[in-house]
Parts: structure tokens; C-alpha cells; sequence
């Protein structure tokens, strides 16, 4: 609309002006970053104000839009969300405890970068496009090219870029089921040790995979898919020895690190576990029995 995009203009115009300004939207990174001392005498832009960057619709080619300023507790409760994606509402459920939802945006969760994120594995299986309105317009780009390496996205800072939206394209959502896991070491407010968020697509027999993903946060420096696994899965007969396949198939693809957190092998193990059971309930999702 006319009215949204007179807000991102002006937006974008402080951008520019301020270009070592630190956007805030619903500060529950940006705040402890400040509490920290990382942001010490570094200007705000705050666009905490813009009702334009909050909510869900379904755009001309019923594509999902979601603005980038929607709370998580909001993206939970939407009945679209519900409706096409309900494991991206499932999924940012997690992410620490109700406060920290009822602030906490999914612009800011993506714009942050880290692999850990719990929107990010499932925005990635599900090819999720990143919108950024900066003075040349808007410019989109598909979420594996936004995240370029650990804490670092794809914003044009010198363009005066902020981003506006994420789009779920109904070609990735369509008769399309999905399950989220996030392996932590507690069951609330914990970083993820490991988030892996599978989706499938079955033939109208509900008999053979037309197409699966499986995305990883925490498997690699940023979120990824195993595509050796997808390739794998695709057009192949539902059962539990796929289903075992397939997990053991991500392992081609993914590369979790050994930290404080959790050692190598056992990122893996639980990798492929979870990679396993969220197939698995997928599947069940889709109509389809194993």
C-alpha cells in the first residue's frame, strides 16, 4: 500500500543518515547486546512504531507474507500460519519464554544470523524468500543467500536496506506437512543445541515422497539443507526404512562443530535421530502411513 510504502521510505531515509545506527525492533537481542557493552555509543533507529512490518496475509500469487516485525506469539496464533505452515508457528514457540515471544520478532530473530535461531532451520526447508526495502526499491533473495556466515546476513547497509518482510512461496507450502525438533539440554528458555525441521510432500496416494526437505540450525557456522538427503528421498515409497535412509543421508551435507554445548559426534547422532523422527511425523502429518 501507498501508506506502507511512505513508512519504509522514511525508514530507509534514516538509514542512510545514520548508517552506524543499530535498527531496534523488539530488542531482546539488541537490549542484552547493549547490557553487554557491544553497543556503546551507537545510535538507535527504532521501527518498533511501523504496523506495517506486522502480521500475516496471503499476497496475489498466495504466496504467505510475514511481516517482519510479527511477534513470534503472534505467528503462533495465526490462523494462516496455522492453516499452511503450522511448524513455523510450532518452531518459534520455543524460542525462550512468553515475554520473550510477545517481543521478539521474526525479522530480528533472521536478521541476527545465528545458526542457533529457532525460525531458521524451517524458514530454510521451507524456501522461505527474504524481502529488503532499501532506496532502490525492494529486492528479494531466497534465505540460504541472506545468511552469509555466523552473526552476518545479506543487508546493504550503504542502500539504506532494512527488511520488511519474509514470504513463504505457495509453491513450498502446498500440500506440504512439517515437523520441527529442538534437541536443548533444558525443555525452556535454552539456546538450541540442535534445531532440525523436516517437511514432505506425497503423491495423492499418499504412497511415495514427492519431495522432502530437511533444514539444520547449529549444524554448520549458518542454517542449511541437506540436499543429498532430499534428492534421495524424492519419489521413493513411504516407509520406515526410508525414513532410516534418509536420516543417515544428512550426514553428507551437515558439519556441527564441537563446543561447550555439545561435541561433534554427538550433534550428529542427535542429527540424525531427529532427522529420522521428524520425517517420520511428517509423514503421519501428510496423510500418510509407515
Amino acid at each position: 500500500s501507498s501508506a506502507a510504502s511512505d513508512v519504509y521510505k522514511r525508514q530507509v531515509a534514516l538509514r542512510l543518515e545514520h548508517p552506524e545506527a543499530q535498527i531496534i525492533a523488539g530488542g531482546s537481542d539488541v537490549l542484552v547486546q547493549m547490557r553487554e557493552g557491544k553497543r556503546a555509543g551507537k545510535a538507535l533507529i527504532s521501527i518498533q512504531g511501523c504496523r506495517e512490518m506486522r502480521g500475516v496475509s496471503l499476497d496475489d500469487q498466495e504466496n504467505l507474507r510475514i511481516g517482519s516485525l510479527t511477534p513470534f506469539s503472534h505467528i503462533t496464533a495465526d490462523p494462516l500460519i496455522q492453516r499452511y505452515i503450522n511448524v513455523l508457528g510450532e518452531a518459534v514457540d520455543m524460542v525462550g519464554g512468553p515475554q520473550i515471544r510477545n517481543a521478539g520478532t521474526i525479522g530480528g530473530n533472521t536478521c541476527n544470523g545465528v545458526t542457533s535461531a529457532d525460525s531458521a532451520s524451517t524458514l530454510h526447508a521451507w524456501e522461505a524468500i527474504v524481502e529488503l526495502t532499501g532506496k532502490d526499491g525492494i529486492r528479494r533473495l531466497p534465505i540460504k543467500d541472506f545468511y552469509i556466515k555466523a552473526g552476518q546476513v545479506d543487508i546493504r547497509v550503504e542502500d539504506g536496506e532494512i527488511q520488511t518482510a519474509i514470504l513463504i512461496p505457495k509453491a513450498s507450502y502446498d500440500r506440504t506437512f512439517g515437523h520441527y525438533i529442538k534437541y536443548a539440554m533444558r525443555n525452556a528458555m535454552d539456546i538450541a543445541t540442535l534445531g532440525t525441521s523436516v517437511n514432505v510432500r506425497l503423491s495423492a496416494d499418499k504412497k511415495t515422497v514427492e519431495r522432502a526437505r530437511v533444514a539444520f540450525g547449529v549444524a554448520g557456522p549458518v542454517p542449511l539443507r541437506a540436499a543429498t538427503a532430499e534428492a534421495m528421498a524424492k519419489g521413493q515409497i513411504v516407509s520406515l526404512e526410508l525414513a532410516e535412509r534418509f536420516a543417515q543421508a544428512v550426514t553428507a551435507d551437515i558439519n556441527p562443530r564441537d563446543s561447550w554445548r555439545a561435541a561433534k559426534d554427538f550433534r550428529l547422532h542427535i542429527a540424525v535421530e531427529s532427522t529420522k523422527r521428524a520425517f517420520i511425523e511428517s509423514v503421519k502429518l501428510a496423510g500418510g502411513e509407515l
